[in-house]
């Protein structure tokens, strides 16, 4: 692969040719019908946004970039065929007809007069469109691609991103940027994480409490920011239909039945009558006829307002919670979740149910080499804590147990293992900046060993050790968590450069190698800046010389 075409995530066939193709400042663009105009005015976005220029869009057989509905090449039954779970499917994969393995399948053609895109849906079609973007260059007056011919697909369906507005909250366009940097490098997942104890973000009918900052533990000093602290409904369809324009699925997660202390702090009726371990561990008992009705009324909620298939309900680190009330509520969460028409993705934990069906989704995230270590715990934390801690360690003893459990009750499995797929983990390398590197020990998580940019691009989905021999593999997704993010900056600090490499894995059946990769996705520091994106880390094995001569 030649370092002069940056392609991220890398295609799974190309050829390349020695001219290029040239467009002025306003290429056209050419959808086959008036129902893919839509389509056409997220292209143009997306080459605005990257190369400066001002597309204009029409139905039409002619054009500098046409997309087209069809079948792609000849030769396209040769690439590897897509697996896993897709966010879209609301049946499960055994359910599956022939026709869906080739949904965001295409081929890219660039000649000397024009360029086309073919697929056999508009998912295809605007991955496609991606690739070309990437490829393109500004070259006065307009642009200039290189002519070559890509024919691609993912390896797995399921390629996401968890972005966590709880203990960060980021508003509608903030999470915009996240969906534009999701699209670029073909992921198809926005997963939400929405509620936690430090506050609920998302607006539930008849419980104006849950998102009052006033009832979250840190009161009015939870607030991450002027204005509101929550989505509206409103808010939250345009994010999804935002998200859908570009081909990401959101999928919402409400984390019950732990991680529940702003829920129990507005309706202390949910926590039951008993006293928990701990203040800190607050749980929504199964027992309160209370707790039953608002999980049947949020989860229907939400699952009203949600366009994909899934609907995630946690079920991690409910400390404290005797086994026997966790695995009643969550069976009647799975129970609940499914009643809406969604299929339910959940944390590992909720294995220990025995609930989980083949439909369901399990997410591993316990990594290998992140065990929790308690006497660490103890060395770091307040002598108020030290219970916390050896109640958390008697839960993570069973980690180990989870992913089996699902694989044994036919559940798929979707890697976001801690050890290479959690973005809050600290850099080891330093920044070409003085000030990045000051700061990478501020940012993110301090329990994680920090790794460099390299190590954390050294794996493959099917050799991670988290995921038991014959398990259904979901696909892939990160995931950022934000308890040490005080700005947008810092959310770009943590997910770039790293994210573009988690996209390489999951989509890429091939493996490919670090110092390819590097040339490749070193070349994109300037989109993310007309991205918004930057903060990102100025990683000095990406962008020190002799590394890259990229201006970063």
């Amino acid at each position: 692969m030649s370092p002069t075409l940056p392609l991220v995530p890398l295609p799974q066939r190309i050829t390349p040719s020695a001219t290029a193709l040239r467009m002025g400042p306003r290429p056209r663009i050419g959808v086959p019908s008036g129902e893919l105009l839509g389509l056409g005015e997220v292209v143009a976005g997306v080459l605005s946004l990257l190369h400066d220029v001002k597309p204009t869009v029409e139905v039409t057989g002619t054009a500098d970039l046409l997309l087209v509905l069809g079948p792609a090449g000849p030769d396209d039954a040769e690439l590897v065929t897509a697996r896993g779970v897709d966010p879209l499917d609301h049946r499960d994969e055994g359910a599956r007809p022939e026709r869906d393995e080739a949904r965001e399948r295409y081929e890219l053609a660039v000649g000397d007069d024009a360029a086309t895109v073919t697929a056999a849906s508009a998912a295809g079609l605007f991955r496609g469109a991606t690739t070309f973007a990437q490829l393109a260059r500004r070259e006065e007056p307009g642009l200039a691609v290189p002519r070559v011919r890509v024919l691609d697909g993912p390896a797995l369906r399921w390629r996401g991103l968890s972005l966590d507005v709880v203990r960060r909250f980021f508003p509608v366009d903030q999470v915009k940027k996240v969906v534009d940097l999701l699209a670029l490098y073909k992921f198809n997942v926005l997963h939400l994480h929405l509620t936690d104890s430090q506050a609920w973000r998302l607006e539930i009918t008849g419980r104006p409490e849950l998102t009052d900052p006033r009832n979250w533990p840190g009161g009015e000093g939870s607030r991450n920011g002027e204005g509101r602290q929550f989505y509206t409904h409103d808010d939250y369809r345009e994010i999804v239909a935002y998200a859908a324009a570009r081909f990401v699925t959101v999928v919402p997660e409400i984390d019950l039945p732990g991680h529940a202390q702003a829920a129990v702090r507005a309706y202390p009726e949910l926590a039951g009558a008993d006293e928990p371990a701990h203040e800190l561990l607050r749980y929504l008992d199964p027992r309160s006829e209370a707790t039953q009705g608002f999980t049947a009324d949020v989860l229907a909620e939400v699952a009203g307002l949600t366009q994909g298939a899934f609907l995630h309900i946690g079920g991690d680190e409910a400390f404290g919670m005797p086994p026997e009330l966790y695995a009643a509520f969550v069976a009647r969460s799975l129970e609940l979740a499914r009643a809406t028409g969604k299929r339910v993705v959940a944390w590992q934990e909720a294995a220990r149910s025995g609930a989980l069906q083949p439909s369901d989704v399990a997410q591993c995230w316990v990594g290998d080499g992140d065990a929790f270590d308690p006497e660490k715990a103890r060395r770091t934390a307040p002598v108020e804590y030290h219970p916390l801690i050896d109640i958390a360690a008697e839960s993570f003893e069973h980690a180990g147990k989870d992913a089996p459990r699902a694989v044994a009750a036919g559940t798929s499995v979707l890697a976001s293992p801690s050890s290479v797929l959690y973005l809050d983990r600290r850099y080891a390398e330093d920044s070409t900046r003085a000030d990045q590197t000051a700061r990478r020990t501020e940012v993110g998580m301090p329990a994680y060993t920090p790794r460099t940019s390299r190590e954390l691009f050294g794996w493959r989905p099917a050799e991670l050790p988290e995921i038991p021999e014959g398990a259904r593999l979901a696909g892939v997704e990160a995931a950022v968590w934000c308890e040490s993010v005080t700005s947008f900056d810092d959310l770009a600090f943590l997910l770039l450069p790293r994210l573009p490499g988690i996209a390489e894995k999951a989509w890429t059946p091939q493996a490919t190698e670090w110092a390819d990769y590097r040339d490749r996705v070193s070349a994109h520091a300037s989109w993310w800046d007309r991205l918004g994106w930057d903060g990102y880390y100025r990683s000095a094995e990406l962008f020190a010389p002799p590394y890259s001569s990229s201006n970063a």
